[in-house]
């Protein structure tokens, strides 16, 4: 039920099979047991915490360099996750949305400035000519969340009463004023593109951004229609009998721009793909490459720094000093997450069928981890050889474990020497230590300033395996 693949060119394969066995770990070693640690970490931390299904992935510039499936589309046809397996992928739908509208922008039939009154007439209520399609794409209009609780019963509004949902909102701030998220917002999005346009929201995502991509595994709603054929199933919280309730078949009508997409990991690495290569080219492909860069720079922050960061439909996060790019997800039993770092052009895409658990933060982690490590094997500063001074270590790599505890460890390559990560930690990446070998199977942990810290030792059998290790007087076997 997990199936994970990770790819590197022929040159870098030849240089891993022709590696002497005395040579230190090349990056693509190093790249390799990192992957194999983040597998470990994802399917201890999703069976720990019985997640029906997931899909991974890691892309670089234009490539997939990753791809990570876990569990089953659905608990009752038991059909595993694939790479082509489409999740709804929630709020993500938005990056979407925005890219519609400006690609509507770019063609003349929608003003960013203009008013919502402009584009649904009477509908768009009291106060819609203060409300714009810009501070809409960014949540500072100062409509609110939702006017009504769809989330509830998952009973979405058609066209008609959306438009009166938004003619009959209560603003909760001036717009500008305060940056609040509104899905409602970004359903009357929707409506402008149709108005706009004189197409759906479907056929307009469909013609103008699913098919030049080839994302021939997303749709515009939910396909359950193919629930456990192609399309996994979501699933709420766990009760206090630790079961999970599936989730309805449903449609999210006129909310399909703020939720409504539905896509495969592939597809997605695809779409994020696209946004590397647009940012660098001189043509236009389905954007002009200026209008990404404008999407993608902070068009919003509170006065103090204190309020999220964001663009057009973009949101900006920061990471361990890093600005990522992206959207994140949350819906009716699916959690998804795609972030970017654009100056590297590397990306992560999570996506898991439970609602209790942590697409951003698996994502997080997945980039933390293996970012440096991806750029020094497809970066355009790839490493290619390791010192040869070094001994072969891939004896020590495993999971380790110890019964009726959760004390699980993964222990891998890092150049010459080994790196341990927790495999339970809500931030694994955090507590990462690496370990320099001091003679025989005794290694000595790393610190921060230099110092050496407290020794890490291997066990073998009778037969020369390594089948625990010890550190602080602890034992752990390998798996």
């Amino acid at each position: 039920m997990t199936r994970s693949r990770f790819f590197l060119s022929a040159a870098c394969l030849a240089l891993v099979a022709g590696a002497l066995p005395s040579q230190a770990a090349t990056p693509q070693e190093v790249l390799a047991s990192k992957l194999r640690a983040v597998e470990t970490i994802i399917d201890a931390q999703l069976a720990k915490e019985a997640v029906p299904g997931a899909a991974f992935a890691i892309v670089a510039d234009q490539d997939t360099v990753w791809r990570h499936t876990y569990g089953v589309q659905d608990l009752q046809t038991r059909r595993s996750v694939t790479d082509d397996t489409a999740f709804s992928i929630c709020s993500v739908s938005k990056l979407f949305t925005g890219i519609s509208v400006m690609d509507l922008v770019e063609d003349g039939r929608i003003d960013l400035d203009a008013p919502l009154s402009r584009y649904l007439g009477d509908d768009a209520g009291e106060g819609a000519d203060d409300v714009t399609v810009r501070n809409l794409l960014s949540h500072v209009s100062g409509l609110p969340r939702e006017n009504a609780d769809f989330w509830f019963n998952n009973a979405f509004p058609d066209d008609g009463t959306l438009r009166a949902n938004v003619s009959m909102r209560e603003d909760w701030y001036e717009p500008y004023d305060h940056w609040q998220y509104s899905n409602l917002g970004m359903a009357a999005l929707g409506q402008v593109i149709e108005a706009a346009s004189g197409r759906s929201f479907h056929d307009y995502v469909q013609a103008e951004i699913l098919n030049p991509l080839g994302m021939e595994n997303t749709t515009t709603d939910m396909p359950f229609d193919r629930v456990g054929q192609g399309f996994a199933r979501g699933y709420y919280v766990r009760d206090g009998r630790g079961q999970r309730q599936p989730v309805a078949p449903h449609s999210f009508d006129a909310y399909a721009s703020a939720a409504g997409v539905a896509s495969s990991i592939d597809d997605m690495a695809d779409f994020m793909a696209w946004h590397f290569r647009l940012r660098d080219a001189d043509d236009a492909e389905i954007l002009d490459p200026a209008t990404l860069k404008t999407m993608q720079r902070v068009h919003w922050t509170g006065e103090d720094f204190d309020e999220p960061a964001w663009g057009l439909a973009y949101a900006t996060r920061r990471l361990d000093g890093k600005t990522l790019w992206g959207h994140g997800g949350y819906c009716p039993g699916t959690v998804t997450e795609f972030m970017m770092r654009n100056p590297d052009r590397i990306g992560v895409i999570a996506m898991a069928t439970a609602n209790d658990v942590s697409a951003g933060g698996l994502a997080r982690m997945i980039y933390a981890m293996t970012s440096e490590d991806v750029k020094a094997v497809h970066g355009e500063d790839a490493q290619d050889a390791a010192s040869d001074e070094s001994r072969d270590l891939t004896d020590y790599e495993g999971h380790y474990s110890r019964p009726n505890y959760d004390w699980d460890v993964y222990i891998g390559l890092a150049g010459d020497g080994l790196f341990r990560v927790p495999l339970h930690d809500d931030e694994p990446q955090d507590e990462m230590e690496t370990f320099e070998p001091v003679e025989g199977d005794l290694f000595r942990r790393q610190r921060e300033d230099g110092s050496d810290g407290e020794p890490l030792r291997f066990v073998r059998d009778d037969a020369g395996r390594v089948i625990e290790v010890v550190s602080g007087g602890y034992r752990l076997r390998r798996e």
